[in-house]
């Protein structure tokens, strides 16, 4: 049985090197030669404090462990265990729940991270980042006062979006902008990360962008599609989308805020998964 799964002190989310080897029945010595030489030991270590290992750090320390017992050669065994243990996303989730309740962005950003690294954009927005936004938000409506967990989560999801690896892209070019008065961009931010991942060349206005400067930017950056996004009725904008109508692209909206019927002219994407399987789609 893992560590995850319950195999250790119960409810344990931080352990000390000397648990960690205790746990494993491997000498602390061997732990601290590891994490000197191969870099394997905590990934979430804080400047100035005690090394503190995570359910994902002993998990890949065990299966170090397994390999060299089985004749690998530590810095093979290094390599080998170089990718993220998948973790599964329930209990990503309950870990980042927790985080964002204690108010501790260190954490909240490391387990987002692993996932993503994990897991990919797509599934870890679908199935953690959007249930934790839902239940902070529930949090929310039950007291005022807790509105700092929104911020805190909000910060480590759009961090870890932002540290997604952007290799050089080739792929169609497209252009990511929320309406004149929408503010929440995080669901941009999710499509910019998931396209980069598909090798994507994409281009981020963010917030609150006005549609002349919206034009502007189109005409400088020519790009294949327009995605524009939406949170409420109240943000949307049909003026902004008909503006985009004398350019050579694909026009897209994306978010709640807009009509179910489809704008002429558009396209309309409710999810991430759609938006990304469409947007990478082949062109015939």
């Amino acid at each position: 049985m893992s560590v995850v799964d319950g195999d250790g002190p119960a409810g344990r989310s931080a352990w000390t090197a000397g648990q960690v080897a205790r746990h494993l029945r491997i000498a602390e010595s061997t732990l601290r030669s590891w994490h000197r030489r191969y870099g394997v030991g905590p990934q979430a270590s804080r400047p100035g404090s005690y090394r503190r290992y995570t359910a994902e750090d002993v998990e890949r320390l065990r299966h170090m462990r397994d390999l060299i017992s089985a004749g690998m050669l530590p810095s093979e065994a290094a390599g080998t265990i170089s990718t993220p243990v998948p973790r599964p996303l329930e209990e990503a989730l309950d870990e980042v729940l927790a985080a964002a309740r204690d108010l501790d962005n260190s954490r909240c950003l490391a387990t987002i991270e692993h996932s993503l690294a994990a897991r990919g954009v797509v599934e870890v927005w679908e199935r953690l980042c959007r249930p934790a936004m839902l239940a902070i938000d529930a949090d929310q409506r039950a007291d005022s006062d807790c509105v700092d967990r929104e911020h805190v989560l909000s910060w480590a999801i759009a961090a870890a979006l932002h540290r997604v690896d952007r290799p050089a892209a080739d792929g169609p070019r497209t252009l990511l902008a929320c309406t004149e008065a929408e503010q929440h961009t995080l669901p941009l931010e999710a499509l910019a990360a998931a396209l980069a991942e598909r090798r994507q060349t994409v281009r981020m206005l963010g917030a609150a962008v006005p549609t002349p400067t919206l034009v502007h930017a189109v005409a400088a950056a020519r790009p294949d599609a327009v995605v524009l996004w939406a949170q409420s009725p109240a943000t949307a904008r049909p003026e902004a989308v008909r503006a985009l109508g004398v350019f050579p692209l694909r026009r897209v909206t994306a978010g709640p805020g807009w009509p179910r019927r489809r704008l002429s002219g558009t396209e309309r994407f409710s999810s991430l998964t759609g938006a990304v399987a469409a947007l990478t789609a082949p062109t015939q």
